[in-house]
């Protein structure tokens, strides 16, 4: 398909796994708009992403838990939208940090606390506020789906007892998942909750829980099955949970293909 037409915004995509993701929506021909809290260090990614894919990359700075930030970067993607002559197809919320220690949480510093529930709550459902507009517009102009993709984690689906308010951030993604699609499904918006399994970064590297850990997740597995959410390819997992490492495209499309998905499958629900 060609994506020539097509404007992915990847929030956090000067670093980690926002960069791979980045690097490979250029690459598949999107124009893309990174995000970092600092402007000056979305720019450089930017243009270093622009000389290495020979695409269209360009960076604004976003505080994702600041409504006045996220607004400015509304306004940004529309004037991108312009100059650019293409609509704003993907939405890749990526941003994100976890907890500084390891612990109960009554031993944490509520100061870090604050921030993940800032980054990782406030942060996704402001950005989806403001951009989710932008998004049905360009499916309702195109008559294609849009798409939002939220990293999400195991430790939203499953929990990680070291760092509750990451996993319950995490959680609160499902949450989000499910009122975009009860919403948006039947105007033309898909959402995805996407685990990238376990992928070397500053994050990663930094938590005491994986200072042992041998295996990693491939970042081009991560970006493959990104890339064929985005595409359409899988939109029968709509609303739902996939992992890197584990599913890829042709799993999914298979599994898809066998037949209507349960209800309950892969989401994060409860039954009482």
């Amino acid at each position: 398909m060609d994506h020539g037409q097509d404007l992915a915004v990847i929030t956090g995509g000067a670093r980690g796994i926002g960069r791979h993701l980045a690097d490979a929506f250029a690459r598949a021909g999107y124009a893309v708009l990174l995000t970092a809290t600092d402007g000056q260090r979305a720019s450089a990614a930017a243009a270093e992403l622009a000389a290495d894919t020979a695409g269209r990359v360009s960076g604004a700075a976003l505080d994702a838990g600041d409504p006045a930030s996220v607004a400015a970067l509304a306004a940004r993607v529309d004037e991108a939208q312009e100059a650019l002559g293409a609509r704003l197809r993907v939405l890749v919320n990526n941003a994100g940090r976890i907890e500084s220690t390891e612990g109960p949480v009554w031993e944490a510093d509520p100061a870090s606390l604050a921030a993940v529930v800032a980054a990782n709550v406030a942060g996704p459902l402001l950005v989806v506020n403001a951009l989710a507009p932008l998004l049905l517009a360009t499916a309702e102009a195109t008559g294609r789906p849009a798409r939002i993709i939220d990293l999400n984690s195991g430790s939203g689906a499953q929990g990680t007892n070291a760092y509750a308010a990451y996993s319950a951030s995490k959680l609160a993604l499902f949450r989000l998942a499910d009122s975009v699609q009860h919403y948006g499904f039947d105007r033309g918006l898909r959402i995805f909750e996407l685990s990238p399994g376990v992928i070397r970064s500053d994050m990663t590297g930094s938590m005491p829980v994986h200072a042992e850990r041998t295996e990693w997740t491939d970042p081009a597995e991560v970006a493959a099955l990104a890339l064929a959410l985005a595409g359409g390819e899988l939109d029968a997992w709509s609303g739902r949970y996939v992992r890197a490492g584990l599913d890829t495209p042709e799993s999914l499309a298979r599994r898809a293909a066998a037949g209507p998905l349960p209800a309950g499958l892969r989401r994060a629900t409860v039954e009482m």
